[in-house]
């Protein structure tokens, strides 16, 4: 199941959060990727690669994608990687019904 795979230990932010912080926070602990979130970890966005390794001075929601493509912590791990190979996805956010993050399921970790 994604909720059992999925990496517990991707970043996270706020909108309120320095994007200079962000980056060099996700750089020290080996992450690509940060998690926009609000006070009630609801999901907001994700700052991908591009934003991560840029050296911008925009904000937290200037850079992310808003709303990303989640999955639930029910999804089978077979049907999972089937998805993100039909999107070319390497990586999927696990979420609960209301939103939380739960996780990160990268697709090599499947294949």
């Amino acid at each position: 199941m994604a909720g059992d795979i999925a990496h517990r230990d991707v970043p996270t932010c706020t909108l309120a959060d320095r994007l200079a912080d962000v980056r060099e926070r996700a750089r020290a602990a080996g992450w690509d990727t940060c998690i926009v979130v609000n006070e009630r970890e609801v999901v907001l966005g994700r700052l991908g690669r591009q934003a991560i390794a840029a050296d911008t001075d925009e904000s937290v929601e200037q850079a992310m994608t808003p709303g990303p493509s989640t999955v639930r912590p029910s999804i089978g791990a077979d049907a999972l990687l089937e998805r993100m190979r039909e999107r070319n996805l390497a990586s999927l956010l696990v979420t609960t019904p209301d939103g939380r993050v739960v996780g990160l399921v990268r697709r090599d970790d499947l294949e």
